[in-house]
C-alpha cells in the first residue's frame, strides 16, 4: 500500500509492506522509490515518525538516485552516443511506416511512426534491446552453468529478460527461472557476468547471508569490483 509523508516542502511517497519483522525496515531502490516493511502491530503514525526522523537521509538518497538516473537517461535524438556492453554506438532516429530498430556498422537506428513521441521511441528501443539481451544472457548463463553451477546439482533454468526498474535480476528457485534486466546491455560485460553469477548463487542460498557471498566468491572472486560497475 502506498502512503505519503510531508516533510517541509517535500513529500516522501513510500510503499508499505506488512511482514513478520521485529523492526521497521527501510529500503530505497535505485529508481528512487522508497519501500518500508513493518509488522501489523506497528501503526502508521509510528512508521511516519520513523520516516520523518530519517527524512534528510531519505531525501538525499532519492535526489542522488534521481540525478544518476537522469544522467543515464537516453534522449533518443539522432547523433546521441549510446554505450552497449562498453562499446560506443551512434543512435539515429528516423520516421518510418512501422516501429523497429536496426544495428549496422556500430550505428543503431530507430524507425518510428512519430519521431517526437518519447514513449514510442523508448518502447521500440526496449523491444530491440530485449532481442539482443536474451541471447547474450542465455550464453552467459550456459557458460556459468558449465563452469561451476551445473557441477553443484543445479538444473539449468529458464532464462528471461525484462525491462526492470529496480533490480538487475531475479531468481525463482521453485520455478527454476532466472530473469535479467535488459538494461544490463548498457553496461560493460563484466557487470552482466556478475549478475548472472549472483542470481545463480540464489539457487544455493536464498538470502544475502554471509554464506551467499562465500558461495558467490567461489565462482567469482572479484564480484565486488564487478558489482561496483552497476552503482
Amino acid at each position: 500500500m502506498t502512503h505519503t509523508v510531508t516533510v517541509g516542502d517535500r513529500k516522501i511517497t513510500y510503499e508499505l509492506t506488512r511482514k513478520k519483522v521485529k523492526n521497521i525496515n527501510l529500503r530505497i531502490k535505485p529508481d528512487g522509490s522508497v519501500h518500508v516493511s513493518a509488522s501489523t502491530a506497528v501503526t502508521i503514525a509510528v512508521i511516519e515518525r520513523f520516516i520523518r526522523e530519517r527524512a534528510d537521509f531519505i531525501l538525499g538518497a532519492i535526489d542522488k538516485f534521481n540525478a544518476k538516473n537522469e544522467n543515464r537517461k537516453i534522449l533518443f535524438v539522432s547523433g546521441e552516443k549510446l554505450s552497449l556492453l562498453g562499446t560506443q554506438h551512434i543512435l539515429y532516429v528516423k520516421k518510418g511506416i512501422r516501429n523497429y530498430a536496426t544495428d549496422s556498422d556500430g550505428n543503431i537506428t530507430l524507425y518510428v511512426t512519430d519521431t517526437d513521441d518519447y514513449e514510442l521511441k523508448y518502447k521500440t528501443y526496449i523491444i530491440w534491446l530485449r532481442s539482443q539481451c536474451l541471447p547474450l544472457m542465455t550464453r552467459l548463463c550456459k557458460r556459468a552453468y558449465d563452469e561451476h553451477y551445473g557441477k553443484l546439482g543445479i538444473d539449468f533454468p529458464t532464462i528471461k529478460v525484462k525491462d526492470m526498474r529496480s533490480r538487475w535480476g531475479s531468481c525463482i528457485p521453485s520455478k527454476k527461472i532466472l530473469t535479467f534486466n535488459v538494461h544490463l546491455m548498457e553496461y560493460p560485460m563484466p557487470a552482466a557476468e556478475y549478475v548472472v553469477a549472483h542470481e545463480f548463487t540464489h539457487f544455493l542460498q536464498a538470502n544475502h547471508s554471509a554464506r551467499f557471498y562465500e558461495e558467490l566468491a567461489r565462482y567469482m572472486p572479484d564480484y565486488k569490483q564487478r558489482e561496483r560497475i552497476l552503482k
